[in-house]
């Protein structure tokens, strides 16, 4: 017990991470070269003679080992090596289809493939399939509706789109009052501050919150590039035919400055997009003279793209232009 416990000491202190074991190989021989002894260079590192001519041996090994690595020894074969292709299939299909994974579906898997894993304990389990998800380079990410674009690319994208853009609507039948942006943004029944006026070193700053502070509902905002601003189009939850739409809506005392509808979860959809065509951009176009060009600059949600829309848009003398995905930001003017 106490050689091996001398032996641990020793390793740790002679312990050199790879590129630091190359560089005393290479001293050495060239020391050697000098007629100078293998075990007094050795003793020049306060190591080993016999570490020496291992690493030596090893040269290639270290030189393709990561600088971060502590050993280039690749550990034990993993429990799963056998099954891995199998597993690793399955889940890459899986993704490939949209299905969401954590390490607890991979661990049902294995036990199917292989039921003798179901033996292992919880933590045997976890670690064995994370370590498989380590080799192959398949860790837990933000789910993300959208390809994360390299900002550069995404800033190229819309340039180019700016540049499609900007002759059609710097045409000379064309009226700023009638180029459209519309989007539509999220919002709180409650809007409660997160910061209060309080006494400096108080530990705890209280704040009180109402029991709808995480209820939402939908804005639907249209600006033209003169400045004007359509009627708001609000999205509450509920049945289109429920109570809030046939009791609340009608007695509601904003109903004439924003225009009011349901959905099951307060959300824009191609029905709701079909109502804010009819609500909200077809009273506009009452201005607008006949043979005058109408744009309408919206981003790629689905929803503003079913094939009724698009068509009703066609009826109403409205040219839809879809914003390439993620640029909203960019290509919207700052004010």
């Amino acid at each position: 017990m106490l050689s091996k416990a001398r032996k641990l000491f020793t390793d740790s202190l002679s312990y050199r991470p790879p590129g630091q074991k190359l560089q005393i190989v290479r001293d050495c021989e060239q020391r050697l070269a000098n007629n100078e002894s293998l075990r007094s260079t050795a003793r020049s590192y306060g190591l080993q003679g016999k570490q020496i001519r291992n690493w030596r041996d090893k040269q290639l090994l270290l030189a393709n080992t990561k600088s971060t690595k502590k050993s280039t020894s690749r550990g034990a074969k993993g429990r799963l090596q056998e099954y891995e292709d199998e597993i690793m299939t399955w889940a890459f299909y899986q993704r490939d289809a949209g299905v969401p994974l954590a390490y607890k579906h991979l661990v049902i898997k294995a036990g199917q493939v292989w039921p003798e894993f179901r033996n292992l304990s919880d933590s045997q389990q976890y670690h064995t399939v994370r370590r498989l998800c380590q080799r192959n380079k398949f860790a837990i990410r933000r789910i993300t509706h959208t390809s994360q674009t390299d900002p550069n690319e995404m800033v190229l994208e819309a340039q180019n789109w700016l540049a499609i853009m900007r002759p059609i609507v710097s045409a000379p039948d064309v009226q700023q009052k009638f180029i459209l942006n519309m989007d539509q943004t999220p919002m709180f029944l409650s809007m409660c501050p997160h910061s209060s006026l309080n006494l400096q070193g108080e530990w705890t700053v209280n704040g009180r919150r109402t029991t709808d502070s995480g209820s939402r509902f939908t804005v639907t905002c249209t600006v033209s590039a003169n400045g004007d601003k359509l009627k708001p189009f609000l999205i509450f939850k509920g049945e289109r035919t429920g109570r809030i739409a046939t009791r609340e809506f009608p007695t509601n005392p904003y109903r004439e400055q924003v225009a009011l509808c349901c959905q099951k979860k307060a959300w824009q959809d191609g029905v709701n997009m079909e109502d804010y065509v009819d609500k909200i951009l077809v009273p506009y176009l009452q201005e607008k003279a006949n043979g005058v060009p109408c744009l309408l600059l919206m981003d790629d949600f689905s929803a503003h793209w079913t094939d009724y829309v698009k068509e009703r848009l066609e009826e109403i003398g409205i040219t839809p232009y879809k914003i390439p995905p993620g640029c909203t930001y960019l290509v919207q003017p700052k004010s």
